[in-house]
C-alpha cells in the first residue's frame, strides 16, 4: 500500500534534521525502500522570525526533487513547517500550511506543558477555516497526565498525529501506552516519521503501519497512512471517526515490574 509520511526534517542544514545533502539522500531513500511514497517536509518554525528561512527552504525543497528525479528514486514530495504554538502565530507564509493550501498546518506543543489559552487559539483558526494537526500529542506531558485533553482537542476540530516511533517504543513505555490509548479511542488522524536522520530517528513509518493494521485494522491504517494524509495535503476535507473517551491503560506496580524484568 502507498504510503504518506506527513512529518520529517530532511532538508540538509535547515534545523536539527539532515545536515549534509548526502544524508538527505540517504534518509529519502530509506523511506522509499521500506514503502513510502510520499513525504512532507516539515522544518521547525520556532518563531516568527524563523520564516526567514522560508526561501532557502523552498529552493532547497526544489533542489530536492531535482536530485531524486536524477537518482530515480520515486517519491512525491510536499511541503509545509513545524510550527512551534506561538499565542501570535499566523499562517501567512508559502510554508505554513502543507502545500501552501491554506488549510491544514502542522502544529507543535513544549513538550512539558499544554499552553494556556491554545483552545481558544485553535477555535480561532477552526472558525476561520484552517484546520490544526497537533504532532505528537502522546509525546507532550500535559496530554499523557491526562489524555483527556486529547479527546477535547479532537471534539473541536483539532486532528492529531502521531509519530512511528511512539508505537515502537522508541520513546519510552508511557509515550507508547499514551499512543495505543489515542488509537484505541480513534482519536489519531495521521502518522508521521518525525525523520531527522537515518539511524535514530529515521524515516520509517512501516513498522507502525504493521502495527496498526495488526490491532486496529487495515481500514484504519490505509485512512491513518494514505486517504486522511492525502486529503490533508490538497486541503480537502477528511471524514474521521467519532471521537471516544480515553482510558489509560493501568500502571503496574513497581515491584511486579521488576519481577518481569522491566
Amino acid at each position: 500500500m502507498q504510503k504518506i509520511d506527513i512529518h520529517s526534517h530532511v532538508l540538509p542544514q535547515i534545523d536539527d534534521g539532515s545536515q549534509s545533502w548526502e544524508e538527505t539522500m540517504d534518509m529519502v531513500y530509506q523511506a522509499y525502500e521500506t514503502g513510502t511514497t510520499e513525504i512532507a517536509i516539515t522544518h521547525h518554525i520556532l518563531r516568527e522570525s524563523d520564516f526567514a528561512l522560508e526561501d532557502e527552504i523552498i529552493e532547497k525543497f526544489e533542489d530536492l526533487k531535482t536530485r531524486l528525479r536524477s537518482a530515480h528514486i520515486p517519491v512525491r514530495l510536499h511541503l509545509g513547517s513545524e510550527l512551534y504554538y506561538q499565542p501570535d502565530l499566523n499562517l501567512d507564509h508559502k510554508i505554513a500550511t502543507y502545500n501552501n493550501n491554506g488549510v491544514y498546518f502542522l502544529v507543535e506543543f513544549p513538550m512539558q506543558t499544554i499552553p494556556r489559552y491554545v483552545d481558544e487559539k485553535f477555535f480561532e483558526f477552526i472558525i476561520d477555516g484552517k484546520k490544526p494537526i497537533l504532532a505528537h500529542p502522546e509525546r507532550n506531558v500535559g496530554i499523557i497526565e491526562n489524555p483527556m485533553r486529547a479527546y477535547e482537542f479532537v471534539q473541536r476540530g483539532v486532528y492529531l498525529q502521531i509519530n512511528s516511533g511512539s508505537l515502537t517504543g522508541d520513546y519510552g513505555e508511557r509515550v507508547r501506552q499514551t499512543a495505543i490509548a489515542l488509537l484505541n479511542a480513534r482519536l489519531v488522524h495521521f502518522v508521521g516519521s518525525d525523520g531527522h536522520n537515518t539511524d535514530r530517528r529515521p524515516l520509517i513509518i512501516q513498522n507502525a503501519y504493521e502495527i496498526i493494521v495488526e490491532n486496529w485494522g487495515e481500514r484504519y491504517a490505509t485512512a491513518l497512512f494514505q486517504d486522511n494524509p492525502r486529503k490533508a495535503m490538497a486541503g480537502e476535507m477528511l471524514k474521521i471517526p467519532e471521537p471516544q473517551p480515553v482510558e489509560m491503560p493501568k500502571r503496574r506496580k513497581m515491584g511486579l515490574l521488576r519481577r518481569l524484568g522491566f
